[in-house]
Protein backbone atom coordinates (compact mmCIF):
# COMPACT_ATOMS: atom_id res chain seq x y z
CA UNK A 1 0.00 0.00 0.00
CA UNK A 2 1.25 3.50 -0.73
CA UNK A 3 0.03 7.07 -0.60
CA UNK A 4 1.17 10.58 -1.46
CA UNK A 5 3.62 11.87 1.13
CA UNK A 6 4.51 15.42 2.14
CA UNK A 7 7.02 15.48 -0.70
CA UNK A 8 4.43 14.64 -3.30
CA UNK A 9 5.99 11.21 -3.95
CA UNK A 10 4.86 7.75 -3.02
CA UNK A 11 5.61 6.82 0.57
CA UNK A 12 5.51 3.39 2.13
CA UNK A 13 2.83 2.28 4.58
CA UNK A 14 4.81 0.68 7.39
CA UNK A 15 2.22 -1.32 9.35
CA UNK A 16 -1.40 -1.24 10.42
CA UNK A 17 -2.20 0.48 13.68
CA UNK A 18 -2.09 -1.85 16.65
CA UNK A 19 -5.24 -2.52 18.67
CA UNK A 20 -4.44 0.09 21.31
CA UNK A 21 -3.66 2.64 18.60
CA UNK A 22 -6.82 1.89 16.61
CA UNK A 23 -8.99 2.12 19.72
CA UNK A 24 -7.57 5.55 20.60
CA UNK A 25 -7.95 6.75 17.01
CA UNK A 26 -11.63 5.77 16.96
CA UNK A 27 -12.24 7.84 20.11
CA UNK A 28 -10.53 10.80 18.47
CA UNK A 29 -12.56 10.51 15.27
CA UNK A 30 -15.82 10.32 17.26
CA UNK A 31 -14.76 13.32 19.40
CA UNK A 32 -14.78 11.16 22.52
CA UNK A 33 -11.20 12.22 23.31
CA UNK A 34 -8.88 14.98 22.06
CA UNK A 35 -5.37 15.40 23.45
CA UNK A 36 -3.00 14.35 26.21
CA UNK A 37 -0.38 16.66 27.75
CA UNK A 38 2.79 16.05 29.76
CA UNK A 39 4.26 19.38 30.79
CA UNK A 40 7.63 19.79 32.51
CA UNK A 41 9.31 22.76 34.18
CA UNK A 42 12.85 22.87 32.76
CA UNK A 43 15.69 24.56 34.66
CA UNK A 44 17.64 26.62 32.10
CA UNK A 45 21.46 26.82 32.43
CA UNK A 46 22.48 30.38 33.45
CA UNK A 47 24.42 31.11 30.24
CA UNK A 48 21.25 30.51 28.18
CA UNK A 49 18.81 32.39 30.45
CA UNK A 50 19.43 36.03 29.38
CA UNK A 51 17.14 37.47 26.71
CA UNK A 52 20.10 38.12 24.41
CA UNK A 53 20.67 34.34 24.29
CA UNK A 54 17.20 33.70 22.84
CA UNK A 55 18.34 32.72 19.36
CA UNK A 56 21.03 30.41 20.75
CA UNK A 57 18.48 28.81 23.11
CA UNK A 58 15.96 28.26 20.31
CA UNK A 59 18.56 26.73 18.01
CA UNK A 60 19.90 24.41 20.68
CA UNK A 61 16.36 23.38 21.58
CA UNK A 62 15.49 22.64 17.95
CA UNK A 63 18.56 20.47 17.44
CA UNK A 64 17.79 18.52 20.63
CA UNK A 65 14.26 17.95 19.30
CA UNK A 66 15.76 16.61 16.06
CA UNK A 67 17.99 14.20 17.99
CA UNK A 68 14.96 12.98 19.97
CA UNK A 69 12.94 12.52 16.77
CA UNK A 70 15.70 10.38 15.29
CA UNK A 71 15.83 8.17 18.40
CA UNK A 72 12.07 7.56 18.54
CA UNK A 73 10.48 6.55 15.21
CA UNK A 74 6.90 7.15 16.37
CA UNK A 75 7.73 10.87 16.17
CA UNK A 76 8.53 10.45 12.48
CA UNK A 77 5.44 8.78 11.06
CA UNK A 78 2.11 9.92 9.69
CA UNK A 79 -1.05 7.96 9.00
CA UNK A 80 -3.18 6.96 6.03
CA UNK A 81 -6.77 5.71 5.83
CA UNK A 82 -7.36 7.17 9.28
CA UNK A 83 -11.14 6.94 9.08
CA UNK A 84 -11.17 3.43 7.58
CA UNK A 85 -11.28 0.09 9.41
CA UNK A 86 -7.57 -0.47 8.69
CA UNK A 87 -5.56 2.74 9.28
CA UNK A 88 -1.80 2.43 8.78
CA UNK A 89 1.33 4.26 9.83
CA UNK A 90 3.14 5.82 6.88
CA UNK A 91 6.74 6.80 6.29
CA UNK A 92 7.19 10.57 5.91
CA UNK A 93 9.90 12.27 3.89
CA UNK A 94 10.23 15.52 5.86
CA UNK A 95 8.98 17.29 8.96
CA UNK A 96 8.30 21.02 9.10
CA UNK A 97 9.44 21.79 12.64
CA UNK A 98 7.47 25.06 12.70
CA UNK A 99 4.38 22.81 12.92
CA UNK A 100 5.78 20.98 15.94
CA UNK A 101 7.66 23.59 18.00
CA UNK A 102 5.99 26.80 19.21
CA UNK A 103 7.53 29.44 21.49
CA UNK A 104 5.36 31.63 23.70
CA UNK A 105 7.23 34.59 25.21
CA UNK A 106 5.59 36.41 28.13
CA UNK A 107 5.97 40.02 29.23
CA UNK A 108 7.55 40.62 32.61
CA UNK A 109 4.26 41.50 34.29
CA UNK A 110 2.41 38.41 33.00
CA UNK A 111 1.43 35.67 35.45
CA UNK A 112 3.64 32.76 34.37
CA UNK A 113 1.88 30.01 36.35
CA UNK A 114 -1.56 31.17 35.26
CA UNK A 115 -0.46 31.18 31.63
CA UNK A 116 0.96 27.67 31.97
CA UNK A 117 -2.30 26.35 33.43
CA UNK A 118 -4.46 28.14 30.87
CA UNK A 119 -2.31 26.82 28.02
CA UNK A 120 -2.39 23.32 29.50
CA UNK A 121 -6.19 23.35 29.75
CA UNK A 122 -6.60 24.78 26.27
CA UNK A 123 -4.37 22.15 24.73
CA UNK A 124 -6.24 19.31 26.43
CA UNK A 125 -9.34 20.26 24.43
CA UNK A 126 -7.50 21.38 21.30
CA UNK A 127 -7.94 19.08 18.31
CA UNK A 128 -5.10 18.24 15.99
CA UNK A 129 -5.57 19.28 12.34
CA UNK A 130 -7.93 17.45 10.02
CA UNK A 131 -7.19 13.74 9.66
CA UNK A 132 -6.06 14.32 6.08
CA UNK A 133 -2.97 16.11 7.44
CA UNK A 134 -1.76 12.88 9.01
CA UNK A 135 -0.38 11.96 5.60
CA UNK A 136 1.95 14.95 6.03
CA UNK A 137 2.82 15.24 9.74
CA UNK A 138 2.62 13.28 13.01
CA UNK A 139 0.16 14.06 15.80
CA UNK A 140 2.44 15.72 18.36
CA UNK A 141 3.66 19.21 19.21
CA UNK A 142 5.82 21.04 21.74
CA UNK A 143 4.94 24.42 23.25
CA UNK A 144 7.60 26.33 25.18
CA UNK A 145 6.54 29.09 27.59
CA UNK A 146 9.35 31.50 28.47
CA UNK A 147 9.38 34.72 30.52
CA UNK A 148 12.23 37.22 30.42
CA UNK A 149 15.48 36.00 31.98
CA UNK A 150 13.80 33.45 34.25
CA UNK A 151 15.99 30.44 35.13
CA UNK A 152 13.22 28.09 34.00
CA UNK A 153 10.73 27.52 31.20
CA UNK A 154 7.68 25.31 30.73
CA UNK A 155 7.78 22.66 27.99
CA UNK A 156 4.39 21.18 27.09
CA UNK A 157 4.36 17.99 25.03
CA UNK A 158 0.88 17.53 23.55
CA UNK A 159 -0.04 14.52 21.45
CA UNK A 160 -2.77 12.44 19.91
CA UNK A 161 -2.87 9.18 21.86
CA UNK A 162 -2.54 6.79 18.87
CA UNK A 163 1.03 8.10 18.48
CA UNK A 164 2.17 6.92 21.95
CA UNK A 165 1.06 6.64 25.59
CA UNK A 166 1.87 8.58 28.77
CA UNK A 167 4.82 6.35 29.70
CA UNK A 168 6.22 7.03 26.23
CA UNK A 169 5.84 10.77 26.81
CA UNK A 170 7.80 10.45 30.06
CA UNK A 171 10.60 8.72 28.13
CA UNK A 172 10.60 11.55 25.60
CA UNK A 173 11.06 14.24 28.26
CA UNK A 174 13.82 12.24 29.97
CA UNK A 175 15.63 11.61 26.70
CA UNK A 176 15.15 15.21 25.62
CA UNK A 177 16.93 16.50 28.73
CA UNK A 178 19.86 14.22 27.84
CA UNK A 179 19.81 15.56 24.28
CA UNK A 180 19.85 19.17 25.54
CA UNK A 181 22.85 18.49 27.74
CA UNK A 182 24.65 16.70 24.91
CA UNK A 183 23.87 19.39 22.34
CA UNK A 184 25.09 22.32 24.44
CA UNK A 185 28.50 20.63 24.58
CA UNK A 186 28.76 19.94 20.85
CA UNK A 187 28.13 21.19 17.34
CA UNK A 188 24.63 22.22 16.23
CA UNK A 189 24.80 20.98 12.63
CA UNK A 190 22.58 17.99 11.88
CA UNK A 191 22.37 15.91 8.73
CA UNK A 192 19.04 16.50 7.05
CA UNK A 193 18.22 19.70 8.93
CA UNK A 194 17.83 22.71 6.65
CA UNK A 195 16.48 25.66 8.60
CA UNK A 196 13.19 24.39 10.03
CA UNK A 197 12.80 21.50 7.58
CA UNK A 198 14.03 18.12 8.72
CA UNK A 199 14.65 15.59 5.95
CA UNK A 200 13.98 12.14 7.37
CA UNK A 201 16.02 9.05 6.43
CA UNK A 202 15.12 7.26 3.21
CA UNK A 203 15.18 3.90 4.97
CA UNK A 204 11.85 3.07 6.65
CA UNK A 205 11.83 3.80 10.40
CA UNK A 206 11.96 0.83 12.75
CA UNK A 207 8.60 1.13 14.53
CA UNK A 208 7.89 -0.50 17.90
CA UNK A 209 5.80 -3.61 17.40
CA UNK A 210 2.23 -3.62 18.76
CA UNK A 211 1.88 -5.47 22.03
CA UNK A 212 -0.42 -8.10 20.51
CA UNK A 213 2.26 -9.02 17.96
CA UNK A 214 5.00 -9.69 20.52
CA UNK A 215 3.08 -11.12 23.47
CA UNK A 216 0.44 -13.79 23.59
CA UNK A 217 -2.97 -12.67 24.76
CA UNK A 218 -4.47 -15.92 26.09
CA UNK A 219 -8.11 -15.91 27.18
CA UNK A 220 -9.68 -18.50 29.46
CA UNK A 221 -13.12 -19.65 28.31
CA UNK A 222 -14.77 -18.48 31.53
CA UNK A 223 -13.24 -15.01 31.26
CA UNK A 224 -14.15 -14.66 27.58
CA UNK A 225 -17.74 -15.78 28.20
CA UNK A 226 -18.11 -13.25 31.02
CA UNK A 227 -16.85 -10.42 28.83
CA UNK A 228 -19.24 -11.40 26.03
CA UNK A 229 -22.18 -11.51 28.44
CA UNK A 230 -21.37 -8.08 29.88
CA UNK A 231 -20.95 -6.67 26.37
CA UNK A 232 -24.07 -8.05 24.71
CA UNK A 233 -26.64 -8.60 27.50
CA UNK A 234 -29.78 -6.46 27.19
CA UNK A 235 -29.64 -3.37 29.37
CA UNK A 236 -32.79 -4.39 31.24
CA UNK A 237 -30.84 -7.42 32.53
CA UNK A 238 -28.02 -5.24 33.80
CA UNK A 239 -28.42 -5.20 37.58
CA UNK A 240 -24.80 -4.41 38.39
CA UNK A 241 -25.07 -1.70 41.05
CA UNK A 242 -21.32 -1.08 40.96
CA UNK A 243 -21.55 0.62 37.57
CA UNK A 244 -21.60 4.42 37.48
CA UNK A 245 -25.25 4.82 36.47
CA UNK A 246 -25.29 8.11 38.42
CA UNK A 247 -23.12 9.65 35.67
CA UNK A 248 -24.78 9.15 32.24
CA UNK A 249 -22.56 9.20 29.18
CA UNK A 250 -23.17 12.32 27.08
CA UNK A 251 -21.33 12.83 23.80
CA UNK A 252 -21.70 16.61 23.47
CA UNK A 253 -20.93 19.39 23.97
CA UNK A 254 -17.31 18.37 24.46
CA UNK A 255 -15.39 20.15 27.22
CA UNK A 256 -12.88 18.89 29.77
CA UNK A 257 -13.20 19.80 33.43
CA UNK A 258 -9.74 19.87 35.00
CA UNK A 259 -8.10 20.53 38.35
CA UNK A 260 -4.62 20.00 39.75
CA UNK A 261 -2.72 20.34 43.04
CA UNK A 262 0.91 20.01 44.18
CA UNK A 263 2.42 17.86 46.93
CA UNK A 264 5.89 19.05 47.98
CA UNK A 265 8.75 16.58 48.23
CA UNK A 266 8.86 16.43 52.04
CA UNK A 267 5.15 15.59 52.14
CA UNK A 268 5.54 13.07 49.33
CA UNK A 269 8.36 11.28 51.15
CA UNK A 270 6.22 11.09 54.29
CA UNK A 271 3.30 9.66 52.30
CA UNK A 272 5.56 7.12 50.60
CA UNK A 273 6.78 5.96 54.01
CA UNK A 274 3.17 5.34 55.06
CA UNK A 275 2.51 3.51 51.79
CA UNK A 276 5.43 1.15 52.40
CA UNK A 277 4.32 0.54 55.98
CA UNK A 278 0.85 -0.36 54.71
CA UNK A 279 2.02 -2.47 51.77
CA UNK A 280 0.74 -0.24 49.00
CA UNK A 281 1.88 2.46 46.56
CA UNK A 282 0.82 5.94 45.48
CA UNK A 283 -1.39 4.33 42.82
CA UNK A 284 -3.08 2.10 45.40
CA UNK A 285 -3.43 5.03 47.78
CA UNK A 286 -5.10 7.26 45.17
CA UNK A 287 -7.57 4.46 44.46
CA UNK A 288 -8.25 4.11 48.20
CA UNK A 289 -8.70 7.85 48.70
CA UNK A 290 -11.04 8.01 45.72
CA UNK A 291 -13.13 5.21 47.22
CA UNK A 292 -13.64 7.21 50.43
CA UNK A 293 -14.23 10.49 48.54
CA UNK A 294 -16.92 9.03 46.30
CA UNK A 295 -18.50 7.20 49.25
CA UNK A 296 -18.65 10.57 51.00
CA UNK A 297 -19.94 12.62 48.09
CA UNK A 298 -22.47 10.13 46.65
CA UNK A 299 -25.44 8.78 48.55
CA UNK A 300 -25.76 5.01 48.89
CA UNK A 301 -29.04 5.08 46.98
CA UNK A 302 -27.21 6.65 44.02
CA UNK A 303 -24.00 4.60 44.17
CA UNK A 304 -24.27 1.47 46.38
CA UNK A 305 -20.94 0.14 45.06
CA UNK A 306 -18.16 1.16 42.68
CA UNK A 307 -15.82 0.05 39.93
CA UNK A 308 -12.50 1.68 39.05
CA UNK A 309 -9.71 1.09 36.57
CA UNK A 310 -5.94 1.41 36.90
CA UNK A 311 -3.92 1.97 33.73
CA UNK A 312 -0.92 -0.37 33.62
CA UNK A 313 2.27 -0.02 31.61
CA UNK A 314 3.25 -3.42 30.19
CA UNK A 315 6.74 -2.50 29.02
CA UNK A 316 8.01 -4.69 31.89
CA UNK A 317 6.32 -7.65 30.18
CA UNK A 318 7.84 -6.96 26.79
CA UNK A 319 10.81 -8.91 25.39
CA UNK A 320 14.17 -7.15 24.93
CA UNK A 321 14.27 -4.46 22.26
CA UNK A 322 15.00 -5.92 18.81
CA UNK A 323 18.59 -5.61 17.51
CA UNK A 324 19.03 -2.26 15.84
CA UNK A 325 16.12 -0.57 17.64
CA UNK A 326 17.25 3.04 18.26
CA UNK A 327 15.56 3.13 21.69
CA UNK A 328 17.84 0.21 22.78
CA UNK A 329 15.77 -1.01 25.79
CA UNK A 330 12.18 -2.29 25.82
CA UNK A 331 11.23 0.03 28.70
CA UNK A 332 12.35 3.02 26.59
CA UNK A 333 10.06 2.33 23.65
CA UNK A 334 7.75 5.21 22.71
CA UNK A 335 4.56 3.48 21.64
CA UNK A 336 1.23 2.29 23.14
CA UNK A 337 1.87 -0.47 25.67
CA UNK A 338 -0.79 0.09 28.33
CA UNK A 339 -3.81 -1.96 29.40
CA UNK A 340 -6.23 -1.79 32.34
CA UNK A 341 -6.53 -3.49 35.70
CA UNK A 342 -10.14 -3.51 36.90
CA UNK A 343 -11.24 -3.13 40.54
CA UNK A 344 -14.60 -3.67 42.25
CA UNK A 345 -15.71 -2.23 45.58
CA UNK A 346 -18.78 -4.17 46.67
CA UNK A 347 -21.85 -2.87 48.49
CA UNK A 348 -20.77 -4.12 51.92
CA UNK A 349 -17.42 -2.30 51.68
CA UNK A 350 -19.01 0.99 50.58
CA UNK A 351 -21.64 0.67 53.32
CA UNK A 352 -18.97 0.02 55.96
CA UNK A 353 -17.02 3.11 54.88
CA UNK A 354 -20.16 5.25 54.86
CA UNK A 355 -21.03 4.05 58.38
CA UNK A 356 -17.77 5.59 59.60
CA UNK A 357 -18.26 8.98 57.96
CA UNK A 358 -19.30 11.96 60.09
CA UNK A 359 -22.99 12.83 59.89
CA UNK A 360 -22.23 16.36 58.71
CA UNK A 361 -19.45 16.41 56.12
CA UNK A 362 -19.74 20.13 55.31
CA UNK A 363 -17.02 21.23 52.93
CA UNK A 364 -14.64 18.52 54.04
CA UNK A 365 -13.74 16.03 56.73
CA UNK A 366 -10.55 14.67 58.23
CA UNK A 367 -9.79 10.96 58.08
CA UNK A 368 -10.57 9.40 61.44
CA UNK A 369 -8.58 6.43 62.73
CA UNK A 370 -11.41 4.12 61.59
CA UNK A 371 -11.45 5.62 58.11
CA UNK A 372 -7.68 5.37 57.85
CA UNK A 373 -7.87 1.66 58.62
CA UNK A 374 -10.40 1.26 55.81
CA UNK A 375 -8.24 3.41 53.55
CA UNK A 376 -5.09 1.36 54.02
CA UNK A 377 -6.94 -1.94 53.72
CA UNK A 378 -8.53 -0.87 50.41
CA UNK A 379 -5.23 0.59 49.15
CA UNK A 380 -3.33 -2.60 49.98
CA UNK A 381 -6.01 -4.72 48.30
CA UNK A 382 -5.79 -2.51 45.24
CA UNK A 383 -2.03 -2.96 45.14
CA UNK A 384 -2.41 -6.75 45.44
CA UNK A 385 -4.77 -6.78 42.46
CA UNK A 386 -2.25 -4.81 40.40
CA UNK A 387 0.58 -7.17 41.43
CA UNK A 388 -1.51 -10.21 40.44
CA UNK A 389 -2.21 -8.56 37.11
CA UNK A 390 1.50 -7.94 36.57
CA UNK A 391 2.36 -11.54 37.49
CA UNK A 392 -0.25 -12.95 35.12
CA UNK A 393 1.21 -10.92 32.27
CA UNK A 394 -1.43 -10.50 29.59
CA UNK A 395 -3.57 -13.54 30.37
CA UNK A 396 -7.26 -12.65 30.49
CA UNK A 397 -6.52 -9.06 29.59
CA UNK A 398 -9.18 -6.97 27.87
CA UNK A 399 -6.65 -6.35 25.14
CA UNK A 400 -7.05 -10.00 24.19
CA UNK A 401 -10.72 -9.35 23.50
CA UNK A 402 -9.86 -6.42 21.23
CA UNK A 403 -8.81 -8.74 18.41
CA UNK A 404 -12.48 -9.62 17.91
CA UNK A 405 -13.36 -5.99 17.23
CA UNK A 406 -13.69 -5.35 13.49
CA UNK A 407 -14.99 -1.77 13.60
CA UNK A 408 -13.68 0.40 16.41
CA UNK A 409 -15.75 3.43 15.53
CA UNK A 410 -18.94 1.41 15.77
CA UNK A 411 -17.78 -0.23 19.00
CA UNK A 412 -16.93 3.08 20.69
CA UNK A 413 -20.13 4.66 19.40
CA UNK A 414 -22.13 1.80 20.91
CA UNK A 415 -20.25 2.12 24.20
CA UNK A 416 -21.41 5.72 24.53
CA UNK A 417 -25.02 4.45 24.57
CA UNK A 418 -24.50 2.15 27.54
CA UNK A 419 -24.28 2.60 31.29
CA UNK A 420 -20.94 4.04 32.39
CA UNK A 421 -18.85 1.29 33.98
CA UNK A 422 -16.18 3.11 36.01
CA UNK A 423 -16.63 5.80 38.61
CA UNK A 424 -12.92 6.64 38.53
CA UNK A 425 -9.67 5.75 36.80
CA UNK A 426 -6.05 6.16 37.92
CA UNK A 427 -3.25 6.56 35.39
CA UNK A 428 0.11 7.02 37.09
CA UNK A 429 3.10 7.28 34.77
CA UNK A 430 5.33 7.11 37.84
CA UNK A 431 8.51 8.94 38.74
CA UNK A 432 10.19 11.06 36.10
CA UNK A 433 13.99 11.28 36.23
CA UNK A 434 14.63 15.01 36.06
CA UNK A 435 18.40 14.52 35.62
CA UNK A 436 19.04 16.86 38.53
CA UNK A 437 22.65 17.38 39.62
CA UNK A 438 24.87 19.84 41.45
CA UNK A 439 26.06 21.24 38.12
CA UNK A 440 24.05 24.42 37.48
CA UNK A 441 25.22 24.44 33.86
CA UNK A 442 23.18 21.34 33.04
CA UNK A 443 19.53 21.14 32.05
CA UNK A 444 17.13 19.44 34.45
CA UNK A 445 13.41 19.04 35.18
CA UNK A 446 11.99 20.52 38.38
CA UNK A 447 8.30 19.67 38.09
CA UNK A 448 5.92 17.69 35.89
CA UNK A 449 2.18 17.75 35.24
CA UNK A 450 0.22 15.08 33.38
CA UNK A 451 -3.32 15.47 32.06
CA UNK A 452 -5.83 13.77 29.81
CA UNK A 453 -8.73 15.31 27.96
CA UNK A 454 -12.16 13.98 28.85
CA UNK A 455 -12.71 10.41 27.65
CA UNK A 456 -16.45 10.47 27.04
CA UNK A 457 -17.34 6.76 27.58
CA UNK A 458 -14.64 6.10 30.20
CA UNK A 459 -14.55 6.82 33.94
CA UNK A 460 -16.49 9.72 35.45
CA UNK A 461 -13.29 11.21 36.89
CA UNK A 462 -9.73 10.29 35.88
CA UNK A 463 -6.81 10.91 38.25
CA UNK A 464 -3.27 11.39 36.90
CA UNK A 465 -0.48 11.74 39.49
CA UNK A 466 3.13 12.21 38.40
CA UNK A 467 6.27 12.99 40.38
CA UNK A 468 9.80 14.13 39.58
CA UNK A 469 12.53 12.40 41.58
CA UNK A 470 13.35 14.57 44.58
CA UNK A 471 10.98 17.34 43.50
CA UNK A 472 7.45 16.45 44.66
CA UNK A 473 4.27 15.32 42.92
CA UNK A 474 1.44 16.91 40.94
CA UNK A 475 -1.98 15.25 41.05
CA UNK A 476 -4.46 16.20 38.34
CA UNK A 477 -7.95 15.06 37.47
CA UNK A 478 -10.22 15.42 34.48
CA UNK A 479 -13.88 14.82 33.77
CA UNK A 480 -16.40 15.43 31.02
CA UNK A 481 -17.96 18.80 31.79
CA UNK A 482 -21.28 17.68 30.31
CA UNK A 483 -21.55 14.70 32.68
CA UNK A 484 -19.88 15.69 35.96
CA UNK A 485 -20.84 18.85 37.80
CA UNK A 486 -17.79 21.08 38.18
CA UNK A 487 -18.43 21.66 41.90
CA UNK A 488 -18.62 17.88 42.43
CA UNK A 489 -15.27 17.35 40.69
CA UNK A 490 -13.73 20.20 42.71
CA UNK A 491 -14.95 18.64 45.98
CA UNK A 492 -13.53 15.22 45.10
CA UNK A 493 -10.14 16.78 44.34
CA UNK A 494 -10.30 18.94 47.48
CA UNK A 495 -10.90 15.77 49.50
CA UNK A 496 -7.81 14.10 48.02
CA UNK A 497 -5.67 17.18 48.56
CA UNK A 498 -6.84 17.58 52.17
CA UNK A 499 -6.30 13.92 53.03
CA UNK A 500 -2.87 13.67 51.44
CA UNK A 501 -1.82 16.71 53.47
CA UNK A 502 -3.26 15.10 56.62
CA UNK A 503 -1.40 11.84 55.97
CA UNK A 504 1.85 13.70 55.31
CA UNK A 505 1.54 15.56 58.62
CA UNK A 506 1.18 12.29 60.57
CA UNK A 507 4.41 10.68 59.47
Amino acid sequence: MATTSNHGTKAKALRKLGMNEAYQLAMYILDQYRSTVLSCRYAVPPHLAPAESRSQLEELFKVAVVDTIMKHPMLQVGMIDASSKTPSWIQLQTLDLTQHIKWLYLDGDADFEQTVQETFRFQLDDRFPDLSTYTKQPGWKITVIRQGDAPFMEVLLTWNHPQFDGAGAKVLHEDFIDMLNNVQNGALERTGLDGDILRLPEAPPFLPIPIEDVKGLPLDVKFFAKVLWEEFRPQFLNRDVSQAAWCPIRSSPYKTGYRTFFVDNASLLAILTLCRQNKTTITGLVNGLALIAFSLRLDSTVAPAFQSSTIMDHRRNMPPAPPGAPWAQSDRAVSNYVTQCLHRYETDLAARIRSKLPANSGEGIDLTADLQRELWAASAQNRQEIVRKIESGLRNDLLGVFKWVTNWQQTMGDMAKKTRQFTWLVTNVGVLDGKTSDDAQRWSIERAQFGLSAEIPAAAIEFAPISVAGRGMVVSANWADNAVDAKFGERIMADLERWLAQLASQS
